[in-house]
């Protein structure tokens, strides 16, 4: 029987790494299958437990079905389309609760993350564990659910739209796998690119190239993601504001749109996952260039202009009134204002606290800019990533926005590169001087309290020196102390020999 089992054939190296790659390879398929599943799950669970709640529901199980599908879609991007009476043409919504759309891009995040560690070390190659391969992989099998998505939530009433949902799902996936390899790789993210796209970059100027990356372009990312966010609070803030100046108009549009509780409770989700919209437009408004509500209107600090008749959906109650700007609304502009300041005081933190003698805030992009930067090294970065504040402001913008409808509602949200371009000039023409302001203002305060620092030094050195005479003075003196002792214990005689036998009674 030994014999027997003994003659079989012998896994050979190749073998196993075959089998380990077909593995690695089916993982990654997985992944991606398991990803797309649990967002489209998600969604599904939540629309059957809205149904179960309705007390009338008006639509089957199928249709509930069909409502989760469109939403996953809608949430990668994709538009959706609906019937309207007395028109042969639907209508489009395609506005993306941006809140919503955070569900897939997690999870497809940690995919590409999982499956980014079980690849071979990364580089230029491309085998069967190769990064690039494992990527393509995942896609596959996110990609495999959304097109069966897709086919089954392309009819119906309320529709998903083929060519949108080809072009955002696809776009959505590849651009969230591509951060999260810059997340995980870093620069060595940048051999997994095509061949044709690093010799596109290597033919850029090298002088070019340090300016608008490396260094310059980690501390202008972060100081334009402070002044980023500083815009989208200020923003929110904005939003919250107008809802509770016409609380009364939100509460009779809740009322109206949804009678019972739960319908209110539906609506209300809905104007929790469109919060984030909200708040760029509430940005987009304190920038200048405001939002437009359709048919050519724009909604601004300087007035409302008419506007067609909107949905009645309670996150739009607080739009201001149809008329001029008030001074009240003139006074948004400290926003701006804010979020420039805000941008400089990242920037002269950098310029300062980067690069200072003792080796503070020491960060992996700075170690090659020794001391406090000079002014235009500071005004540079400034104006820099004022530019990256607009570019994401942009942005996030055409994100925020979309049609509703056709004719008057085929504009509905701020413009992208109005808000981008607001965005950024707001930020430079604050940013770049404020930096240089409170540059100077911290490194002549770290001069002014340099003399005290060393004469603090000085006399704590003095004591310490003083200190070490006494205790070297001490430490001779009870050396010889102890010397005497271990003299008089040997009977040894003592240095005042005579005077102690003088002393001494005679026997």
């Amino acid at each position: 029987m030994s014999e027997y089992l003994g003659s079989g054939p012998a896994w050979s190296p190749s073998g196993r790494t075959a089998t380990r790659r077909s593995s690695a390879l089916g993982a990654a398929f997985l992944g991606g299958v398991t990803a797309a599943g649990l967002g489209l799950g998600a969604l599904t669970v939540a629309v059957l437990l809205l149904w179960v709640a309705a007390p009338y529901p008006d639509t089957s199980l199928s249709r509930a079905l069909h409502l989760a599908a469109d939403l996953w879609l809608l949430a990668h991007g994709g538009d959706l389309v609906r019937d309207v009476p007395h028109s042969a043409v639907p209508a489009p919504a395609a506005v993306t609760p941006l809140l919503l759309a955070v569900l897939p891009v997690w999870l497809l995040h940690r995919a590409a993350r999982h499956t980014l560690a079980t690849a071979d070390d990364p580089g230029p190659a491309t085998g069967p564990t190769a990064p690039r391969t494992l990527l393509g992989a995942l896609l596959a099998g996110y990609l495999l659910v959304a097109g069966a998505a897709l086919g089954y939530a392309s009819a119906g009433r309320l529709a998903a739209d083929p060519l949108s949902a080809l072009l955002y799902v696809p776009g959505t996936a590849v651009a969230t796998m591509a951060v999260t390899t810059w997340r995980v790789l870093g620069h060595g993210g940048a051999a997994l690119l095509p061949a044709g796209v690093r010799r596109a970059v290597a033919k850029v100027p090298r002088r070019l190239r340090g300016a608008l990356g490396g260094n310059r372009l980690a501390a202008a990312r972060r100081a334009a993601g402070a002044g980023l966010v500083a815009l989208l609070a200020g923003g929110a803030l904005l939003t919250l504001v107008g809802l509770a100046v016409h609380g009364g108009r939100v509460r009779h549009d809740l009322l109206t749109l949804a009678p019972d509780w739960a319908s209110r409770a539906t609506v209300l989700l809905l104007c929790l996952l469109l919060l984030p919209n909200a708040a760029i437009w509430g940005a987009a408004y304190g920038l200048g260039p405001g939002f437009t509500l359709g048919a050519g209107s724009t909604i601004g600090p300087l007035g409302a202009s008419a506007h067609p008749p909107v949905p009645r959906l309670p996150l739009l109650g607080g739009v201001p009134e149809v008329g001029p700007g008030t001074p009240l609304t003139w006074a948004v502009a400290v926003l701006p204002v804010a979020a420039g300041i805000w941008l400089a005081r990242s920037v002269a933190r950098m310029a300062t606290d980067s690069g200072s003698a003792d080796g503070a805030w020491p960060t992996s992009w700075s170690k090659s800019w020794p001391g406090p930067w000079p002014w235009r090294r500071t005004a540079g970065v400034a104006a820099y990533a004022a530019l990256l504040c607009g570019v994401g402001a942009a942005v996030l913008a055409g994100l925020a926005g979309g049609a509703l409808g056709h004719g008057a509602l085929a504009a509905f949200g701020p413009s992208g590169w109005r808000t981008g371009l607001a965005a950024a000039a707001w930020t430079a023409l604050t940013g770049v001087p404020g930096a240089l302001v409170l540059r100077f203002w911290q490194l002549r305060r770290a001069r002014g309290t340099a003399p005290a620092d060393a004469a603090e030094a000085t006399t704590d050195g003095a004591a310490t020196t003083d200190g070490t005479a006494v205790t070297a003075a001490s430490t001779a003196t009870e050396g010889e102390t102890a010397a005497d002792g271990q003299e008089a214990a040997d009977g040894k005689p003592a240095a005042d020999g005579k005077t102690a036998a003088a002393a001494a009674p005679k026997g």
